[in-house]
């Protein structure tokens, strides 16, 4: 009765399920890729493009600023203070980035109040810059033709005319200026030519005198073909 007792619990006794521990999921290196060229060009080409309008943002900000340095300059200007124009303009100059075509203007507005102060020399050295900016800026040009004629450089002044004319041909100051030192700026290269051609011959009958003979031994005779004929005479 007793061994019926205890098989009667045992079929009641509810079934333990046997527990299993699932072992982790086997670790793997991570795999990486050796990106591929293409990838790498369109990475770089995208940093350049980001470089290229971060670079422009930076430019046009330093613009603006150059144009509000000149716009005080300008009043300075007015208002016949050329010292503090200067300082205006050449801040303004320091600040626009190179190859900015505006440039040249701030440099032609700091030439005019040099010209204004009489610094004729700080003009040329100005308008100079600004015509390596915009080498058809008939303002610097004439600026610094009448600073080349005041500082009597007849052939700078008169070639600086000549330039005008070719841009415009009936801009007055240019015809009466070219007009007015056409002959002294011929007189001034033929001026020019003998004296280096009497450097040359010094140099000349230096080196010959050593050989016992002198330029005074060669003759130079024009030919019909408009060349020279060179003859040894004793």
């Amino acid at each position: 009765r007793r061994l019926n007792e205890s098989r009667r619990r045992l079929v009641k006794m509810p079934q333990i399920e046997e527990l299993t521990l699932e072992e982790p999921p086997e670790c793997q290196a991570p795999v990486f890729q050796e990106p591929s060229p293409k990838s790498e060009e369109k990475c770089e080409a995208d940093d350049e493009k980001k470089e290229t309008e971060e670079e422009k943002a930076a430019k046009q900000e330093a613009m603006q600023r150059a144009r509000s340095l000149k716009e005080d300059g300008n009043k300075y200007f007015a208002a016949y203070d050329y010292d503090n124009a200067v300082a205006m303009y050449t801040e303004a100059i320091e600040t626009a980035p190179d190859g900015e075509k505006e440039k040249a203007v701030f440099y032609n507005n700091r030439a005019t109040c040099y010209f204004k102060m009489g610094n004729h020399e700080q003009v040329i050295k100005d308008c100079s810059s600004a015509l390596k900016i915009d080498p058809e800026y008939s303002k610097c040009l004439l600026r610094r033709a009448q600073s080349y004629e005041t500082e009597k450089k007849v052939c700078e002044a008169y070639d600086d005319y000549q330039r005008i004319l070719k841009l415009d041909p009936t801009n007055t100051l240019a015809l009466s200026g070219s007009a007015r030192l056409e002959k002294p700026a011929n007189e001034e290269r033929e001026r020019q030519k003998e004296e280096m051609l009497g450097k040359l011959k010094d140099l000349g009958n230096t080196v010959l005198g050593k050989f016992g003979l002198s330029l005074d031994n060669f003759k130079a005779t024009k030919n019909a073909e408009g060349g020279y004929s060179i003859s040894f005479q004793q």
